[in-house]
């Protein structure tokens, strides 16, 4: 997955760094992907302005948040996530962060597929004209 980008963004002592990296990790892993996962430490307010940082740990793939929160402003500090059952917790849910890495999968074999399905059409188009030519320079031969 060439075009898999993966960043973590994470002030320099995080207490949830460790879990955000071994969540996403174990995410890419399972997955069997091989890919760098880009650390970004943001080290002050200016930083976190210029990366629209909404705070430490975030999880970006492909430059989109795992947990997309449209209002959380930019912030130089922690950040707090809910999992599936709405207990609060200081890093990205793993069923986010593997959310995220799934879509980017199947949009890729869309990709693919939708790629493939137009080699085979031009390949029919390219065969059916060529048979259409051969049939009519044997019907002039007969001629």
């Amino acid at each position: 997955m060439a075009d898999l980008r993966v960043e973590l963004l994470a002030i320099e002592d995080c207490p949830h760094l460790g879990q955000a990296q071994r969540d996403l990790e174990s995410v890419l892993r399972k997955g069997i992907i091989e890919t760098p996962v880009q650390l970004i430490f943001v080290s002050g307010p200016e930083d976190a302005e210029f990366l629209a940082f909404p705070g430490s740990p975030t999880i970006r793939i492909n430059g989109e948040d795992v947990v997309p929160q449209p209002d959380l402003p930019v912030a130089f500090g922690c950040r707090t996530y809910r999992d599936e059952q709405g207990r609060m917790m200081g890093s990205p849910p793993i069923e986010s962060i593997r959310a995220a890495v799934d879509l980017h999968r199947r949009s890729r074999l869309e990709a693919f597929q939708r790629q493939e399905a137009g080699l085979v059409a031009k390949f029919a188009r390219e065969a059916a004209e060529t048979e259409a030519s051969t049939e009519s320079e044997d019907r002039r031969g007969e001629g």
